[in-house]
């Protein structure tokens, strides 16, 4: 019977790795502790998070191995006053295609308020994101109206991999998937004993 256990545990594994390392659609979440990517929506406000014009700042994203179809990189940030019709904050995002900065647009979102702005990454940034696509933020760019930001989560998404919550006090799926393995890890080892 233990060795039946075992083998059941063993090939659980298996087959978890095994879906995880062939499964199309793919995600990538780069946020804390990671540059100026805030904690927890308590720190929103607080510096170094809340970044003003002149404030830039750049990361990297895990290499993406293998071939897709689509990408999309998706930013979760706070406080952007997009809409404002007569002080619009313009926070340009670029990403970098074969070591060339191109601009990606703007985000897009509400005042006090967390939201993802999504762009379509084309097959030109395939290359890159299989590197590791490294991605830049300009603040602010009309200085002139003094806006401020935070940032939660950069993702990308390949092949229609999950986007999770914009809120940086909800954690992503993968991470939410580890402790379940470490708890059933933990369940069968207090069996055990």
């Amino acid at each position: 019977m233990r060795k039946f256990r075992m083998v059941l545990v063993v090939l659980s594994v298996l087959l978890a790795f095994g879906t995880m390392a062939y499964a199309a659609p793919v995600t990538d979440v780069v946020q804390y502790p990671t540059g100026y990517f805030v904690p927890d929506d308590a720190s929103k406000y607080n510096s170094p998070y809340y970044r003003w014009y002149g404030e830039d700042w750049g990361w990297q994203h895990n290499a993406i191995a293998g071939t897709f179809t689509s990408a999309t990189l998706s930013i979760s940030a706070y406080d952007v006053d997009w809409d404002n019709a007569n002080y619009p904050e313009v926070d340009e995002i670029y990403a970098y295609d074969n070591g060339t900065m191109t601009l990606l647009g703007t985000l897009i979102g509400e005042d006090d308020t967390w939201s993802y702005t999504t762009f379509t990454l084309g097959s030109n940034f395939y290359d890159d994101i299989n590197a590791g696509l490294q991605v830049y933020m300009k603040i602010d760019v009309d200085s002139q109206w003094r806006w401020a930001v935070t940032l939660a989560k950069s993702v990308i998404s390949v092949d229609g991999g999950t986007i999770p919550d914009p809120d940086p006090n909800v954690p992503e799926p993968a991470t939410l998937l580890l402790l379940g393995f470490g708890l059933a890890g933990l369940a069968t080892l207090r069996k055990k004993f």
